[in-house]
């Protein structure tokens, strides 16, 4: 008895259709699974570029505070001098009794 085939063509070509049938569609899979990974790797560099932008201000960000830091402590250490200047000046005699005091606490913790 000879093989039933609902189509009427011959059993090697309904396997030889099929087996094209299944070779597009492993064919399409793979352009699917390609552009897959195409977008994925586009949403990553944007992600990285992402962070990398926000890396690049917060760092930015902290240098300037710091500047700002570094000058401000510059102008107070300059205000002070000013300061220690015009007392030195109005007080001499009292600026050069401090000195010499200080000197001889050093001299003391010095010999120990």
């Amino acid at each position: 008895m000879a093989p039933v085939n609902a189509s009427n063509e011959p059993a090697g070509s309904s396997a030889s259709s099929s087996r094209g049938d299944i070779d597009a569609q492993l064919q399409q899979l793979r352009d699917d699974i390609a552009a897959l990974a195409r977008s994925v790797a586009a949403v990553g560099a944007d992600k990285a570029d992402d962070y990398r932008s926000r890396v690049r201000k917060a760092t930015n960000d902290a240098t300037d505070a710091s500047m700002q830091m570094v000058e401000a402590a510059r102008e107070q250490a300059l205000s002070l001098e000013k300061d220690l200047e015009r007392k030195i000046r109005t007080n001499p005699l009292q600026a050069v009794a401090m000195a010499a005091g200080v000197g001889f606490l050093i001299a003391l913790l010095a010999r120990r």
